[in-house]
């Protein structure tokens, strides 16, 4: 099982689109060139000052706050709820203008992108008050550590903590998370082919 836990320091660093601040970008397909194309992304971003977001055309994409105040999201004129990190992730497109205002300090979000009508990315939030083993699906590649916990996965066990993102070329799987904080979170992100999304069932209401 090809299984790794990149930590928060090792993540590949690089100026935003925009050039008003600095990503970790954690994976991208295809791999970064350091040109910034790609067809999907895993990012964190830290945001200490009010402003606007790049633009990003052709592509959908996820936000949540991992860490600090958050921040009052602006997206095409409409004022949107405060993203904070009680907040549900939010998705809305990379071709909207999008102007954030800080609601206090420095703010650590994380960022999915995909290109739309070839890939399509799903973030799901969860909360882990005790030990419990989690399933990992077919489409996830990676999930993402908001607070400190111990995971164990077969015979590998490792403590994580916030940014650190475990990252899987093969999936399924399950693992056990035992928090190590009061408040430990984490986040499971698929990412499926525009192709196998639309020929699977339908859903049923």
């Amino acid at each position: 099982m090809s299984i790794r836990i990149q930590r928060f320091d090792e993540h590949l660093r690089m100026p935003w689109k925009n050039g008003l601040g600095i990503t970790r970008e954690v994976i991208s397909r295809p791999a970064s060139d350091g040109a910034g194309g790609f067809d999907w992304r895993i990012s964190l971003a830290t945001v200490g000052t009010s402003g606007p977001f790049s633009v990003f055309a052709g592509f959908d994409r996820t936000i949540a706050v991992l860490q600090g105040d958050g921040m009052q999201l602006t997206v095409d004129g409409r004022r949107e709820p405060p993203l904070l990190m009680a907040s549900p992730p939010f998705a809305f497109s990379g071709d909207s203008e999008v102007h954030a205002d800080c609601l206090g300090g420095e703010t650590l979000d994380l960022n999915v992108m995909s290109r739309r009508g070839f890939f399509v990315h799903h973030m799901t939030k969860i909360g882990v008050s005790a030990a419990q083993t989690l399933s990992v699906s077919k489409d996830t590649v990676a999930v993402v550590f908001q607070g400190d916990a111990r995971v164990t996965i077969d015979s590998l066990r490792s403590d994580v903590g916030l940014g650190d993102i475990m990252i899987s070329e093969q999936v399924p799987f399950e693992f056990t998370v035992e928090p190590r904080a009061a408040d430990c979170t984490l986040y499971s992100i698929e990412v499926t082919t525009a192709l196998e999304r639309a020929s699977g069932p339908e859903p049923v209401a």
